[in-house]
């Protein structure tokens, strides 16, 4: 707690930590993969694998996919310059000289917000506790980050 949550609150209530993007795990596995794939030049093997399994023939489509794996990788929170290039939230908050949304008086109703709302169910949540509980201090409160997730508490 303190400083370091500061930092890695992003201006639209998130934690950094908690998004996949910045699972640095995931980007050094899925880099090692692909790495590792081209080495030993499986694209070769998926073409002919593809005659007896047709899966094999999506090899392309996964590579694709692979590498947009790897293009989400954050690596600095956005309060570091990091996230995303073009964000919104971010830029209307600091364009207010706001330490994040929670401080907007219009935030229940933010169309910029509404996307994030659907994704990550304690949202709202956080703009109620960050407040009470100062920047430093509200993580060890936040829960799920993901709709899809477990609740953390």
């Amino acid at each position: 707690m303190g400083k370091k949550d500061i930092e890695l609150t992003a201006y639209c209530g998130l934690y950094c930590l908690d998004c996949i993007p910045s699972d640095r795990k995931l980007f050094i596995t899925a880099g090692e993969l692909q790495n590792h794939l081209k080495k030993c030049q499986f694209e070769e093997y998926a073409r002919l694998k593809s005659k007896t399994n047709k899966l094999f023939e999506d090899y392309p489509r996964f590579s694709e996919v692979l590498q947009e794996i790897i293009n989400l990788e954050c690596v600095a929170p956005c309060r570091k310059g990091g996230g995303k290039i073009v964000c919104p939230v971010r830029d209307c908050a600091q364009n207010k000289r706001y330490e994040g949304c929670w401080e907007c008086n219009d935030w229940k109703s933010c169309e910029s917000l509404t996307r994030l709302k659907k994704i990550h169910p304690d949202l709202e949540n956080r703009f109620e506790i960050i407040p009470k509980d100062g920047l430093q201090n509200w993580t060890t409160r936040r829960r799920r980050h993901y709709f899809w997730q477990q609740i953390q508490n």
